[in-house]
């Protein structure tokens, strides 16, 4: 049989093999090898629900649901099916919605990831926002996909999870059709759905065996010597349950017909039976294989033959998995199986009641079992069972030493739950990867209180002024991610490389004193610290902190005025990352920015697209924004105005103004830089009298020069757009003369260009002067710093340089061949002039714009349309989000002085 699992399957281009060392592993729908009882009548519902909006169905377990799925699978392998195999840690909103969102992006590339980000699904989210965000996600895709969740009775405790799917079957998009399988009845509105007939269900009645199946499974399980009277007497007390019938049959196999006297249908008897007729019928060393290795969640020979001391534990292992019920094996790796769960809750049961002795000694075998293969989640799985918190303690520290230092804080944060009110806490090497996770995951507040509990404590493991410095080291990476504004100002963190330079978390120290000089404008130093933490970092296996120092060293790089330098860095990085992992994250943002910088923007779209996914609460804040704006940069230069305009609303979301007002200022600049070039001049406006650009003009702050801070450079910047769009050039121009006479000393070049080239093109000197200019700034900063950055974030730089090559100035080649049409001055000219609103939307849209325009209500533009009220604020949305405006004001201000073309212009 296939397997489904998050949308791949063998044979298909997207399916990949399983890691044996995956985090979580997965519920696998399984392969049966012996040929499964197929059962027509139910597969043809399935294939006649999936064109509905929902199939639902519920049955308790053993009654043959994802056996039925699977089955109907087969059917047609080729079909596009997402499936999701639920757990209960799947309750969280945000695991939840980030695995259906894989999912579906496994069959469907078109899935639009800049649409619903990790970010959706935070803790402010409601159900609406999170359905619309899914919704516009899936817009694009053109087939249908059916999303098939397993075990749905896991989501029951999170409302918001299941109000989601309400709003998806309610106003589903196009592509999706959903299968839910449950043990119970999930909490969705159906009413409606049965009314309009977008629902089939399937029941226990369904799912029961009929005399005639019955039969058939007689047969196939080998046993064709029971008699119709029986066979009917035990579908009378089984109720038609598979499991029952399979146990009952399988005990029949071994001890004649007459066994099944004893049988009583229910769940609870048919264990016990399981316990007396079936289990003991096998040979001793099958039963205890059995009883022993149901400590396992999933097994393989040659853990069974060191841990259980067994010998030819593979072969009695397919022996078992033959019979479809003890053993079923897993599709993703040859060799491994698991039990039921049904069953092996019954063996674990009966395990403890007869060799309780036995069950640490077996837990701490596994432990070094999978130690040994470097599987440090299920090593302590069994740890935490063996009744030996050394041993437990031992491997937390392994474990956690080398998730942070590979940068995997999911890992660890799976084990936090676990370990709150534990002892464990005291030790050095399990509080501080556990502290910098959290402070990294942003759970500042429980950060916060483990770190004072750290520091109370005392020196448990280490020396008192080890145990002094890294309390320091804490307290500074806490302040510097949950309020980098404060954090500028600190100079103490030299101190804390002073004392720290003997201990582990010296080239973290280097990092953060890299990373607060990269905030103080002072690229030279920032390099330096950066270098050598990278050296140190190197040397102590730390990848995902060496990576971060290089994605430091790029930035410098590049505001240095090295592009070529920070480009082949970068890379070179690149090529040689590993295919997972955070490191990966990071060397694929320095790759997005430099793919920018060489104008290859579809490129650097694309790997934005991969990256949004990634990016979560646990990412870097520079990360993030790094990712966000140039995608929201790229995508404007494009064409993709409205999606760009939707991302950067996303960026603002995930800002916090207390603490990231670095990044405010970035997104104020480029929202305002986005809406001129738009020719949204009233939409410029507003956005800077919303960022208190105005107040900030007449309060004189630009009157003279100031300290430099790169928030201010980028309030600067952004006011300068606002005045060049409204004609107000002096005023502009004397603004980025203040900002020039800042930045000069801090060595910040490309910063300096984007300064001097909007200056210039603030004067009004015939065209003649463009020659005069580009000599002026190719001699002061160099040709080789004029990258796509320049274009974008002086506009009008294209024309002028375009004019000054007319005048006789020279490019290179390579210059040419990388920016030149850029410099063609037509194509910038198109960028500038204002489009025709009705030509972005829909005929459906401009004929709720003009009914907009002409002062209809919401209640008016439904009846003028004939759609419902919750439609037409849908496509108000649409509306609005495409012609870059908030509201229904804003829509019209846009077509004030234009008039708006009639029905089929």
């Amino acid at each position: 049989m296939l397997s489904y699992l998050m949308g791949s399957r063998p044979g298909h281009p997207r399916y990949r093999q399983q890691n044996n060392n995956t985090m979580h592993q997965e519920t696998l729908i399984t392969r049966h090898q012996t040929p499964l009882l197929e059962r027509p009548p139910l597969v043809e519902a399935l294939d006649q629900g999936a064109c509905k909006r929902l199939v639902l169905i519920t049955a308790p377990a053993g009654s043959g649901k994802t056996t039925l799925i699977r089955q109907w699978l087969t059917t047609d392998p080729g079909r596009p099916v997402a499936f999701m195999a639920l757990n209960d840690r799947d309750n969280d909103p945000a695991r939840f919605f980030a695995r259906m969102s894989q999912a579906i992006r496994g069959e469907a590339q078109e899935f639009d990831t800049s649409a619903f980000t990790p970010f959706d699904t935070g803790t402010n989210s409601d159900a609406a926002t999170i359905a619309e965000a899914l919704h516009d996600s899936m817009a694009p895709i053109s087939h249908p996909v059916i999303l098939i969740l397993d075990d749905v009775q896991h989501l029951t405790t999170t409302p918001v999870i299941l109000d989601v799917l309400d709003r998806l079957l309610e106003q589903p998009p196009k592509c999706l059709h959903l299968v839910l399988s449950s043990r119970s009845r999930p909490a969705l509105k159906l009413s409606r759905l049965r009314v309009e007939q977008q629902l089939t269900e399937l029941t226990v009645r369904d799912l029961r065996f009929s005399p005639q199946e019955a039969e058939k499974l007689c047969h196939t399980l080998g046993n064709p010597a029971v008699s119709s009277n029986t066979l009917d007497h035990l579908l009378r007390i089984t109720e038609g349950w598979i499991t029952g019938l399979r146990l009952a049959l399988l005990a029949a196999q071994e001890k004649g017909e007459e066994a099944l006297d004893a049988f009583s249908g229910n769940q609870p008897e048919v264990m016990a039976y399981f316990g007396d007729m079936v289990l003991q019928a096998l040979p001793d060393s099958l039963r205890s294989l059995c009883l022993q290795s149901s400590l396992f969640d999933r097994m393989t020979g040659s853990l069974c033959d060191q841990v259980l001391k067994h010998t030819g534990s593979a072969l009695m292992l397919e022996h078992l998995a033959r019979q479809e019920l003890f053993l079923m094996p897993l599709d993703h790796d040859p060799g491994w199986y698991r039990f039921h769960p049904l069953l092996r809750e019954f063996l674990q049961t009966r395990l403890t009641m007869e060799s309780p002795a036995l069950i640490p000694v077996l837990h701490r075998r596994a432990t070094h079992w999978w130690l040994s293969r470097s599987d440090y989640h299920q090593a302590l799985k069994h740890a935490e069972n063996s009744d030996d918190p050394t041993l437990l303690g031992d491997i937390i520290e392994t474990a956690f030493g080398l998730w942070s230092r590979e940068g995997h804080f999911s890992r660890i944060l799976f084990w936090d739950y676990r370990l709150q009110n534990s002892p464990l806490l005291q030790r050095t090497g399990v509080a501080v990867p556990l502290l910098c996770t959290l402070i990294l995951s942003r759970r500042f507040h429980q950060a916060a209180t483990m770190l004072e509990r750290f520091r109370e404590g005392g020196p448990q493991d280490v020396s008192p002024d080890h145990h002094r410095v890294l309390v320091r080291f804490l307290e500074l990476y806490l302040e510097l991610f949950q309020n980098d504004n404060r954090f500028i100002g600190r100079d103490d963190y030299e101190e804390l490389i002073r004392q720290s330079r003997h201990y582990d978390v010296f080239p973290l120290s280097l990092c953060m004193a890299a990373y607060h000089h990269l905030q103080h404008a002072r690229p030279e130093q920032a390099l330096d610290y950066a270098s050598r933490a990278r050296e140190v970092l190197k040397q102590g296996g730390h990848h995902f902190m060496m990576d971060y120092a290089g994605l430091i060293i790029a930035l410098c790089n590049r505001s240095l005025g090295r592009p070529r330098q920070a480009t082949r860095d970068i890379q070179d990085a690149y090529q040689k990352m590993p295919t997972d992992g955070a490191a990966r994250t990071l060397r694929s943002t320095a790759m997005v920015v430099a793919l920018y910088d060489q104008n290859h923007l579809s490129r650097a779209c694309e790997l934005c697209g991969e990256l949004l996914p990634k990016l979560n609460k646990a990412s870097a804040i520079e990360v993030i924004a790094s990712v966000y704006l140039t995608y929201a940069r790229c995508l404007f230069a494009l064409g993709y105005k409205d999606k760009a305009t939707h991302i950067l609303g996303k960026l603002e979301h995930i800002l916090e103004p207390e603490k990231n007002r670095r990044f405010i200022g970035h997104l104020i600049a480029e929202r305002i830089r986005q809406a001129w070039l738009s020719g949204a001049r009233e939409l410029a406006g507003q956005a800077a009298r919303s960022a208190g650009l105005t107040d900030l003009l007449q309060r004189g702050d630009w009157d003279k020069p100031g300290t430099y801070s790169e928030y201010r450079e980028r309030l600067g910047l952004a006011t300068v757009y606002w005045l060049r769009a409204t004609g107000r050039h002096a005023m502009a121009g004397r603004i980025l003369r203040v900002l020039a006479q800042e930045v000069s000393g801090t060595g910040l070049v490309t910063r300096a260009l984007t300064i001097d080239a909007n200056e210039w093109l603030t004067r009004t000197e015939p065209t003649g002067s463009s020659r005069q200019a580009m000599d002026t700034l190719i001699q002061k900063h160099g040709l080789h710093n004029m990258t796509r950055n320049i274009f974008d974030e002086a506009p009008g730089f294209g024309e002028l340089l375009a004019t000054a090559t007319q005048q006789g100035l020279v490019l290179p080649d390579s210059y040419r061949s990388m920016y030149g049409e850029l410099v063609d001055t037509t194509a910038r000219q198109t960028n500038t002039v204002r489009p025709d609103p009705f030509s972005l939307l829909t005929s459906r849209e401009q004929e709720i714009y003009r009914g907009l325009l002409a002062g209809l209500n919401n209640t008016g533009l439904s009846e003028l349309t004939g759609t419902t009220l919750s439609t037409t604020k849908w496509h108000l949305k649409n509306i609005y989000s495409k012609l870059g405006v908030s509201n229904r004001t804003e829509a019209v201000l846009l077509m004030s002085g234009q008039d708006a073309p009639g029905p089929g212009a």
